[in-house]
């Protein structure tokens, strides 16, 4: 159970964390920002099953991409490019 709240701010913020109509508006709008289907036609986490891991193949464009951002990456590194302490 949880202490009760220290101020007024505290309290409206639980009650406005605790609300299934800010909850929906809220799953609402991450769908929208996402392009996701709305969360009424989204499938719920239990319906969805993991065959097995070991199915995925990357495609060819997959593994040249992952190739490309790591040799940049290190060629920032090796050369001081990038963030400076």
């Amino acid at each position: 159970m949880r202490p009760p709240p220290r101020s007024l701010e505290e309290y409206l913020y639980r009650l406005l964390m605790d609300s299934p109509a800010f909850n929906n508006w809220v799953k609402r709008v991450h769908a929208r920002i996402n392009g996701l289907p709305p969360p009424h036609l989204q499938q719920e986490h239990q319906n969805l099953k993991v065959e097995n891991l070991n199915d995925f193949h990357p495609t060819r464009y997959q593994k040249f991409n992952a190739f490309r951002i790591i040799w940049a990456d290190e060629f920032k590194r090796s050369f001081g490019f990038g963030r400076r302490n």
